[in-house]
Protein backbone atom coordinates (compact mmCIF):
# COMPACT_ATOMS: atom_id res chain seq x y z
CA UNK A 1 0.00 0.00 0.00
CA UNK A 2 1.12 3.24 -1.15
CA UNK A 3 2.06 5.28 1.88
CA UNK A 4 0.62 9.28 1.98
CA UNK A 5 1.65 12.72 3.99
CA UNK A 6 0.10 15.55 4.26
CA UNK A 7 1.82 19.17 4.09
CA UNK A 8 -0.48 21.96 5.04
CA UNK A 9 -0.12 24.78 2.81
CA UNK A 10 -1.93 28.37 3.31
CA UNK A 11 -4.44 26.45 5.72
CA UNK A 12 -5.24 23.41 2.66
CA UNK A 13 -4.08 20.07 2.82
CA UNK A 14 -2.32 19.13 -0.28
CA UNK A 15 -1.47 15.44 -0.03
CA UNK A 16 1.51 13.63 -1.62
CA UNK A 17 2.55 10.20 -2.66
CA UNK A 18 5.61 9.43 -0.84
CA UNK A 19 6.46 6.21 -2.65
CA UNK A 20 6.88 7.18 -6.09
CA UNK A 21 9.35 10.38 -6.31
CA UNK A 22 11.98 9.88 -8.74
CA UNK A 23 11.74 6.00 -8.30
CA UNK A 24 11.67 6.01 -4.70
CA UNK A 25 9.05 3.52 -3.70
CA UNK A 26 10.02 2.69 0.10
CA UNK A 27 13.09 1.40 1.94
CA UNK A 28 15.85 -0.19 -0.31
CA UNK A 29 19.43 0.33 -1.22
CA UNK A 30 19.67 3.43 -4.43
CA UNK A 31 22.05 5.45 -6.96
CA UNK A 32 20.90 9.34 -6.56
CA UNK A 33 21.45 10.67 -9.30
CA UNK A 34 21.42 14.59 -9.88
CA UNK A 35 19.19 15.61 -12.43
CA UNK A 36 21.11 18.96 -13.73
CA UNK A 37 24.64 16.96 -13.60
CA UNK A 38 24.04 13.65 -14.54
CA UNK A 39 26.41 12.86 -11.15
CA UNK A 40 25.73 9.98 -8.62
CA UNK A 41 26.04 11.03 -4.95
CA UNK A 42 29.21 9.69 -4.01
CA UNK A 43 30.74 9.28 -0.49
CA UNK A 44 34.76 10.52 -0.90
CA UNK A 45 36.88 7.12 -0.27
CA UNK A 46 39.68 8.79 1.07
CA UNK A 47 38.03 10.40 3.75
CA UNK A 48 34.46 8.42 4.08
CA UNK A 49 32.96 11.87 5.33
CA UNK A 50 33.10 14.19 2.59
CA UNK A 51 29.82 14.03 0.20
CA UNK A 52 31.00 14.64 -3.48
CA UNK A 53 29.13 13.97 -6.83
CA UNK A 54 30.69 11.38 -9.84
CA UNK A 55 30.63 9.86 -12.55
CA UNK A 56 28.91 6.33 -12.02
CA UNK A 57 31.32 3.70 -10.94
CA UNK A 58 28.85 0.52 -10.41
CA UNK A 59 30.65 1.17 -6.60
CA UNK A 60 29.25 0.50 -2.57
CA UNK A 61 29.95 4.11 -1.87
CA UNK A 62 27.86 5.32 -4.52
CA UNK A 63 25.16 3.92 -3.40
CA UNK A 64 22.86 4.66 -0.15
CA UNK A 65 20.32 2.53 1.77
CA UNK A 66 16.86 4.38 2.39
CA UNK A 67 15.64 3.46 6.18
CA UNK A 68 12.46 4.78 7.50
CA UNK A 69 13.15 7.08 10.61
CA UNK A 70 10.03 8.35 12.06
CA UNK A 71 6.93 10.83 11.09
CA UNK A 72 7.92 10.23 7.54
CA UNK A 73 11.25 10.81 7.73
CA UNK A 74 14.47 8.60 6.45
CA UNK A 75 17.89 7.78 7.38
CA UNK A 76 20.32 7.34 4.38
CA UNK A 77 23.19 5.54 4.62
CA UNK A 78 25.95 5.05 2.72
CA UNK A 79 26.37 0.92 1.38
CA UNK A 80 30.01 1.22 1.77
CA UNK A 81 30.40 1.99 5.52
CA UNK A 82 26.50 2.43 6.79
CA UNK A 83 27.54 6.46 8.22
CA UNK A 84 24.45 8.34 7.35
CA UNK A 85 23.86 11.50 5.52
CA UNK A 86 23.55 14.56 7.61
CA UNK A 87 23.87 18.67 7.91
CA UNK A 88 26.55 20.35 10.26
CA UNK A 89 24.79 23.38 10.13
CA UNK A 90 21.41 24.89 8.77
CA UNK A 91 23.02 27.40 7.04
CA UNK A 92 23.27 27.57 2.97
CA UNK A 93 26.15 26.51 1.35
CA UNK A 94 27.15 24.01 4.47
CA UNK A 95 29.17 21.02 3.10
CA UNK A 96 26.75 17.96 3.66
CA UNK A 97 28.81 14.80 4.81
CA UNK A 98 28.22 11.40 6.22
CA UNK A 99 28.45 10.90 9.90
CA UNK A 100 28.43 7.91 12.20
CA UNK A 101 24.61 6.99 12.46
CA UNK A 102 23.03 7.74 15.67
CA UNK A 103 19.51 8.71 14.34
CA UNK A 104 19.57 12.47 15.18
CA UNK A 105 17.54 14.87 13.87
CA UNK A 106 20.22 16.03 11.29
CA UNK A 107 20.41 12.48 9.77
CA UNK A 108 16.93 12.42 9.04
CA UNK A 109 15.30 13.58 5.64
CA UNK A 110 12.04 13.68 3.58
CA UNK A 111 11.81 12.48 0.25
CA UNK A 112 9.12 14.53 -1.76
CA UNK A 113 8.01 15.37 -5.31
CA UNK A 114 9.57 18.13 -7.20
CA UNK A 115 7.92 19.77 -10.09
CA UNK A 116 8.58 17.50 -12.92
CA UNK A 117 8.49 14.23 -10.08
CA UNK A 118 11.96 13.87 -9.67
CA UNK A 119 12.93 13.49 -5.57
CA UNK A 120 13.71 16.47 -3.40
CA UNK A 121 15.81 15.76 -0.73
CA UNK A 122 14.78 17.79 2.41
CA UNK A 123 16.68 17.83 6.10
CA UNK A 124 14.35 17.78 8.75
CA UNK A 125 15.55 21.39 9.29
CA UNK A 126 14.13 22.36 5.75
CA UNK A 127 17.11 22.46 3.48
CA UNK A 128 17.81 20.35 0.63
CA UNK A 129 20.50 18.81 -0.44
CA UNK A 130 22.07 20.52 -3.50
CA UNK A 131 24.62 20.82 -5.74
CA UNK A 132 26.59 23.92 -6.58
CA UNK A 133 25.64 25.81 -10.03
CA UNK A 134 24.36 22.38 -11.45
CA UNK A 135 28.05 21.76 -12.09
CA UNK A 136 29.04 18.66 -13.83
CA UNK A 137 32.54 18.40 -12.15
CA UNK A 138 33.72 14.95 -10.94
CA UNK A 139 35.00 15.81 -7.29
CA UNK A 140 32.31 18.89 -6.80
CA UNK A 141 31.35 18.67 -2.93
CA UNK A 142 27.71 18.31 -2.19
CA UNK A 143 25.89 21.37 0.10
CA UNK A 144 22.56 22.20 1.18
CA UNK A 145 20.42 25.29 0.64
CA UNK A 146 17.36 26.68 0.53
CA UNK A 147 14.77 24.86 -1.25
CA UNK A 148 14.02 26.24 -4.73
CA UNK A 149 13.05 22.81 -6.57
CA UNK A 150 15.66 24.09 -9.37
CA UNK A 151 16.90 20.85 -11.48
CA UNK A 152 20.48 21.12 -9.60
CA UNK A 153 18.41 19.91 -6.31
CA UNK A 154 16.03 17.05 -8.22
CA UNK A 155 17.58 13.70 -8.00
CA UNK A 156 16.27 10.15 -10.09
CA UNK A 157 16.44 7.65 -7.63
CA UNK A 158 17.03 4.12 -8.48
CA UNK A 159 16.93 1.16 -6.52
CA UNK A 160 19.65 -1.48 -6.92
CA UNK A 161 18.53 -3.50 -4.52
CA UNK A 162 14.95 -4.48 -3.03
CA UNK A 163 16.20 -4.73 0.61
CA UNK A 164 19.73 -3.48 1.88
CA UNK A 165 19.84 -5.90 5.51
CA UNK A 166 21.47 -8.86 2.94
CA UNK A 167 23.87 -6.85 1.94
CA UNK A 168 24.49 -4.96 5.28
CA UNK A 169 25.20 -8.41 6.52
CA UNK A 170 27.52 -9.38 4.16
CA UNK A 171 29.28 -6.26 5.21
CA UNK A 172 29.46 -6.52 8.69
CA UNK A 173 30.78 -10.38 8.27
CA UNK A 174 33.31 -8.56 5.98
CA UNK A 175 34.37 -5.84 8.46
CA UNK A 176 34.17 -7.58 11.63
CA UNK A 177 35.53 -11.39 11.43
CA UNK A 178 34.38 -13.74 13.46
CA UNK A 179 36.21 -16.79 14.98
CA UNK A 180 37.52 -18.98 12.32
CA UNK A 181 37.95 -22.55 12.76
CA UNK A 182 41.64 -23.39 14.64
CA UNK A 183 43.37 -24.38 11.32
CA UNK A 184 42.34 -20.94 10.01
CA UNK A 185 44.20 -18.73 12.57
CA UNK A 186 46.87 -16.96 9.84
CA UNK A 187 50.03 -14.94 11.78
CA UNK A 188 49.81 -12.83 9.00
CA UNK A 189 47.08 -9.79 9.08
CA UNK A 190 44.32 -9.99 6.47
CA UNK A 191 43.10 -6.94 4.36
CA UNK A 192 40.90 -5.98 7.76
CA UNK A 193 44.28 -5.89 10.00
CA UNK A 194 43.04 -9.07 12.15
CA UNK A 195 45.90 -11.94 13.24
CA UNK A 196 46.52 -14.66 15.01
CA UNK A 197 49.86 -13.80 17.50
CA UNK A 198 50.83 -17.66 17.91
CA UNK A 199 53.35 -16.84 21.03
CA UNK A 200 50.89 -15.03 22.72
CA UNK A 201 47.66 -17.29 21.60
CA UNK A 202 45.39 -14.40 21.14
CA UNK A 203 43.79 -12.35 18.54
CA UNK A 204 45.46 -9.17 17.66
CA UNK A 205 44.37 -6.70 15.20
CA UNK A 206 47.45 -4.84 13.11
CA UNK A 207 46.79 -0.61 13.26
CA UNK A 208 44.00 1.15 14.93
CA UNK A 209 41.07 -0.17 17.01
CA UNK A 210 39.84 -2.79 19.62
CA UNK A 211 39.36 -6.72 19.78
CA UNK A 212 36.71 -7.63 22.30
CA UNK A 213 37.15 -11.45 23.50
CA UNK A 214 35.03 -14.00 24.86
CA UNK A 215 37.21 -14.52 27.80
CA UNK A 216 38.82 -12.96 30.35
CA UNK A 217 42.80 -12.03 29.49
CA UNK A 218 41.79 -11.60 25.93
CA UNK A 219 41.25 -15.12 25.55
CA UNK A 220 38.44 -17.35 23.40
CA UNK A 221 37.05 -15.93 20.00
CA UNK A 222 37.29 -12.40 19.17
CA UNK A 223 35.47 -9.43 17.72
CA UNK A 224 37.60 -6.84 16.34
CA UNK A 225 37.25 -3.92 14.43
CA UNK A 226 39.08 -0.29 13.60
CA UNK A 227 38.85 2.84 14.84
CA UNK A 228 35.99 4.72 13.54
CA UNK A 229 33.91 1.95 13.12
CA UNK A 230 30.46 0.89 14.82
CA UNK A 231 28.82 -2.19 15.72
CA UNK A 232 25.47 -1.05 15.83
CA UNK A 233 24.05 -4.71 17.34
CA UNK A 234 26.43 -6.98 18.95
CA UNK A 235 24.72 -9.99 19.27
CA UNK A 236 24.19 -10.38 15.47
CA UNK A 237 28.13 -9.97 15.23
CA UNK A 238 29.40 -12.20 18.11
CA UNK A 239 26.73 -14.23 20.46
CA UNK A 240 29.11 -14.61 22.91
CA UNK A 241 29.58 -12.63 26.53
CA UNK A 242 32.04 -10.08 25.97
CA UNK A 243 34.75 -10.48 29.01
CA UNK A 244 37.57 -8.59 28.02
CA UNK A 245 38.76 -5.40 25.75
CA UNK A 246 42.49 -4.78 23.93
CA UNK A 247 42.67 -1.46 22.61
CA UNK A 248 45.28 -1.37 19.54
CA UNK A 249 47.26 1.34 17.59
CA UNK A 250 46.10 4.91 18.54
CA UNK A 251 42.83 3.49 19.67
CA UNK A 252 41.72 5.65 22.77
CA UNK A 253 38.58 4.36 23.87
CA UNK A 254 35.30 2.39 23.20
CA UNK A 255 31.81 3.22 24.79
CA UNK A 256 29.80 0.55 24.64
CA UNK A 257 25.12 1.02 25.24
CA UNK A 258 23.29 -1.07 27.10
CA UNK A 259 21.18 -1.58 23.83
CA UNK A 260 21.74 -2.01 19.98
CA UNK A 261 21.63 1.16 17.67
CA UNK A 262 23.21 3.00 19.95
CA UNK A 263 20.35 3.58 22.74
CA UNK A 264 20.21 2.81 26.22
CA UNK A 265 23.02 3.57 28.84
CA UNK A 266 26.32 3.82 28.16
CA UNK A 267 30.04 3.65 29.56
CA UNK A 268 33.46 4.59 28.16
CA UNK A 269 36.42 2.28 28.18
CA UNK A 270 39.32 4.06 28.34
CA UNK A 271 42.51 1.20 28.68
CA UNK A 272 42.76 -2.29 27.89
CA UNK A 273 40.26 -4.24 30.32
CA UNK A 274 41.31 -8.16 31.20
CA UNK A 275 38.29 -8.59 32.84
CA UNK A 276 35.37 -7.01 32.64
CA UNK A 277 33.72 -8.15 35.42
CA UNK A 278 36.30 -6.07 37.72
CA UNK A 279 34.80 -2.65 36.64
CA UNK A 280 31.91 -3.42 39.00
CA UNK A 281 29.60 -1.42 40.17
CA UNK A 282 30.48 0.78 37.12
CA UNK A 283 30.02 -1.18 33.84
CA UNK A 284 28.46 -4.60 34.57
CA UNK A 285 25.93 -3.27 37.24
CA UNK A 286 25.06 -0.64 34.97
CA UNK A 287 24.57 -2.45 31.61
CA UNK A 288 24.44 -6.52 32.74
CA UNK A 289 26.47 -8.95 31.58
CA UNK A 290 26.11 -7.92 27.63
CA UNK A 291 27.40 -4.98 25.36
CA UNK A 292 24.38 -4.21 22.81
CA UNK A 293 26.32 -1.73 20.23
CA UNK A 294 30.11 -0.93 20.55
CA UNK A 295 32.07 2.16 19.07
CA UNK A 296 35.73 2.68 18.73
CA UNK A 297 37.54 6.04 19.04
Amino acid sequence: MSRVWVTIIGGAAMAAFGFAQGGFDGPGRYELTNLKSGKLLDLDRNDQTTVIQFSPRGAENQRWDIERAESGFYYIRNAMNGKALEITRNSNSSPLVCGRFDGNPNQQWRIQPGKDGNALIVSRAGKTIDIPDGSSRDGLRVQIYDLNGDSNQRFIVRRVARSFEGDRDRDRERRFRREPDANDRDPHPDRFGRFWDNREQMWKLAGDGACFYQQPDFRGKALCTGSGSDIADVSREFNETISSVKLFGRAQAVVVFERPDFRGARYRINRDERDLTRLRPGWTDHLGDRMGSIRVN
